[in-house]
């Protein structure tokens, strides 16, 4: 009776060392999300905690990446400056964002590569602590950048890793391709000990 008690008891306490040690355990060091916009383009954020680093690609409705953002993040996990990338990876803007006293975000301003701000984004508070709607404010509109969405084009051919790289460097040189190596004998050619395949 004793041994079935201590049975018990062991099978009780062993699903509440199973739920501390799941409380204590760290947290997941990279979160990722999917947003669906009313366009049917989306966006893709990934946080990865243990860099501080966001990025979030945007994509639109054929699947095309239209632009990513890459921000460095604070100890509170808030992003602090970053960077803008056209689909094609060319930068073509900068952010940074101010806090208040509170470590609260106040206000995010974007400039483009000559350094002149474009758009402000103005985060205010209520008297609870609770954000508001933000405001954004279109400084100069002339001086966004244009963003260049990645297109991949299917109907032109692409050269070869190798042709590339010899095509930049002015004369048009193509690269011998490697040798093949020998051909081996087919699984059942290797089981049965028969001739080679060519």
């Amino acid at each position: 009776m004793k041994s079935c008690f201590a049975f018990f008891v062991l099978l009780w306490v062993m699903p509440a060392l199973g739920q501390q040690r799941t409380a204590a355990a760290p947290t997941t060091p990279i979160v990722a999300k999917s947003t669906y916009h009313p366009d049917n383009s989306h966006s893709e954020t990934v946080v990865d905690k243990s860099t501080n680093e966001l990025t979030e690609s945007t994509f639109n409705s054929a699947g095309a990446l239209v632009s990513k953002k890459h921000y460095l993040l604070n100890e509170r996990g808030l992003p602090t400056q970053g960077h803008i990338y056209d689909g094609r990876g060319n930068l073509v803007a900068r952010s940074q964002v101010y806090f208040d006293e509170y470590g609260r975000a106040k206000e995010m301003r974007s400039f483009n590569l000559q350094g002149q701000c474009y758009q402000q984004v103005i985060y205010e508070y209520g008297s609870d602590g609770k954000a508001k709607q933000p405001k954004v404010i279109n400084v100069d509109p002339r001086a966004a950048p244009s963003i260049k969405p990645g297109v991949i084009d299917f109907t032109q051919s692409t050269p070869a890793p190798g042709m590339a790289a010899a095509q930049q460097g002015g004369a048009a040189q193509q690269v011998q391709p490697a040798p093949e190596p020998p051909k081996k004998k087919s699984f059942f050619g290797r089981l049965f000990g028969g001739k080679d395949k060519k």
